[in-house]
């Protein structure tokens, strides 16, 4: 639904929302290596000894005591250590490295070099990679979510890189564009490519007028995440501040205050950009005139400016009960008991299950989606979400950030009937960023099942653009029964390209 030079943590680990160190960036980077290796195609690898041979040809010589000291959070873990076991383990390059780039991206607001750094040489050969992909990025010839993630990292690897400014407007532009419909890994990999052109002084500046102009289209339906990467830009929040000012509409409204918290929780605002968030953030939680969500909203950034972080609307015994039993279900589907699974390890779950289910920021919510999808976990809490008789909003997003195209059928199902609307809302949402497809009878249906609620019609709308279903947009971009904002919705998705 999205940093520094030097290894995966470099000195004191980086902080993600917690007072102690049990769950810190490095902890979670260990976990995830270890869930994986555990719990991986080939059982034997769940030993550590028998893993010695497997490395030796990726890496050269490594010793047990070497990879219980990566999986127990002892040392940092390099990027070609991480590559190995992904190579190791028979999985997607870039489905373990995407994710410890996204757990470096939680509550930090450093843009720049990949703290996984890549380990790159600036040479000739670098040089002539970067030439070639960029040659692609601006000659707009399909370019994958790994060419995108090699471009930046050569970018920041290699000093003085130069191009003319329209040339950074163009490429990232494009990127932005690509990043806003992009699903999955391929999402991921786009956001931290921009994080790190953020650290290029031009490119940054480019990146900047591309939020403002995507923002300042009142059709446009990406807003958050757009205006997501400004808080990593500290010449860029005034660009916040304005639009909390003169919104755009409510839509971005809404969005730029859950912004403004985030980055208010980062520390990023003093003096009188704080005053008149405050001022601001008064006016808008008061003014009865608008939506109930926009005043909570509100509401949320004072307490982003008073470093208050928003209570839960969750009472602690249900949402402890409702982790547990998520837990529960995915330790039973692959019985941890056969291998060792320790009371840590555990607690590393309950946490990232509760972070996915009821923490208010969003970049800790997509955090741990990125790496709960990434672990062994991903699935099976995902068929144990899709399995819930009566489901709640929580829930619903949470399967729509961590489940597969096999769990569309559960989303769909929450599209019509007597579910909440809020519920049907997040469930349309969700349809739109799993992979895989919903027939176009299912959307066309529950778009005149719901003609009359606008936050599920937007769902909807948001669901058919995604998975570029043109005659479900067209149909809604003609239908005058329908609000305007909706076929203007539509409008807009018909007119985007989407990432190949």
């Amino acid at each position: 639904m999205s940093t520094s030079t030097g290894r995966v943590t470099s000195g004191r680990p980086n902080k993600i929302a917690d007072d102690d160190g049990r769950f810190d960036s490095r902890t979670r980077i260990a976990w995830l290596l270890r869930m994986n290796r555990l719990y991986g195609r080939d059982p034997d690898l769940a030993v550590a000894r028998r893993c010695v041979t497997a490395f030796a040809g990726r890496l050269g010589p490594v010793t047990p005591s070497q990879i219980s000291r990566w999986e127990n959070g002892v040392l940092p873990v390099p990027y070609r250590v991480i590559r190995a076991y992904e190579d190791m383990l028979g999985l997607p390059t870039g489905h373990l490295t995407a994710a410890v780039d996204t757990v470096h991206q939680v509550r930090s607001v450093r843009p720049g070099a990949p703290r996984l750094d890549r380990g790159f040489t600036a040479d000739a050969v670098l040089a002539r990679e970067l030439d070639d992909l960029l040659d692609r990025c601006l000659a707009d010839v399909p370019m994958r979510a790994v060419d995108w993630d090699g471009m930046s990292a050569r970018v920041l690897a290699i000093p003085h890189v130069y191009l003319p400014r329209p040339m950074w407007h163009t490429l990232v532009t494009r990127l932005l564009a690509e990043m806003s419909v992009a699903r999955g890994w391929d999402y991921h990999h786009r956001w931290e490519a921009l994080r790190r052109l953020q650290g290029h002084p031009v490119a940054r500046e480019a990146i900047a007028v591309a939020v403002a102009e995507m923002i300042a289209d009142p059709a446009s339906q990406i807003v958050v995440d757009p205006l997501m990467l400004l808080v990593h830009d500290r010449h860029a929040t005034q660009l916040l501040v304005d639009e909390v000012t003169a919104p755009t509409s409510e839509r971005t409204l809404r969005a730029a205050l859950d912004v403004c918290e985030l980055a208010a929780g980062a520390g990023r605002f003093g003096g009188a950009e704080a005053r008149t968030l405050e001022m601001l953030a008064r006016s808008h939680a008061a003014d009865e005139g608008l939506p109930a969500d926009v005043r909570r909203a509100a509401v949320d950034l004072l307490s982003g400016l008073a470093r208050k972080r928003p209570t839960t609307r969750k009472t602690a015994p249900d949402r402890a009960e409702t982790v547990a039993g998520l837990v529960r279900s995915a330790e039973g589907a692959i019985d941890v008991a056969t291998r060792g699974t320790s009371v840590t390890e555990n607690r590393m779950l309950s946490r990232l299950v509760d972070e996915l289910l009821f923490t208010p920021q969003v970049d800790v919510r997509l955090g741990a989606a990125a790496v709960l999808a990434a672990s062994p976990f991903g699935a099976p809490l995902a068929d144990a979400l899709a399995r819930d008789p009566s489901p709640r909003r929580e829930r619903t997003a949470a399967l729509g950030m961590i489940g597969g195209a096999q769990h569309r059928p559960a989303l769909e199902a929450l599209l019509v009937g007597r579910t909440p609307h809020a519920v049907s809302a997040q469930a349309a949402f969700g349809l739109g960023n799993l992979p895989g497809h919903t027939g176009h009878a299912v959307l066309v249906a529950a778009v005149h099942h719901h003609r009359g609620n606008e936050e599920v019609l937007r769902a909807l709308v948001y669901a058919a653009g995604m998975q570029r279903a043109t005659p479900v947009l067209a149909e809604v971009r003609g239908r005058p029964d329908l609000p305007p904002e909706i076929r203007a919705a539509a409008r807009w998705w018909l007119a985007r390209p989407g990432p190949e």
